[in-house]
């Protein structure tokens, strides 16, 4: 049985470093990427509401 030259196909090697960084990943991947950038935004949210309450509290409380 003969050896299959994939370079003469154009096909590029990769090493251990290139494979686990290549764009794409997986159904896992996208999975964990979907759910920290739902998280990064509800923290976001939250974060910018406590600061307009407690500052709109403060105003309030500060003109008494």
């Amino acid at each position: 049985m003969k050896n299959l030259e994939l370079k003469n196909l154009g096909v590029q090697e990769l090493n251990a470093t290139e494979m686990s960084t290549i764009e794409g990943g997986g159904l896992l991947g996208n999975l964990f990427t979907l759910i920290g950038g739902v998280a990064n935004t509800a923290g976001t949210l939250v974060s910018n509401t406590f600061t307009f309450v407690f500052t709109q509290l403060a105003t309030v409380l500060g003109s008494l």
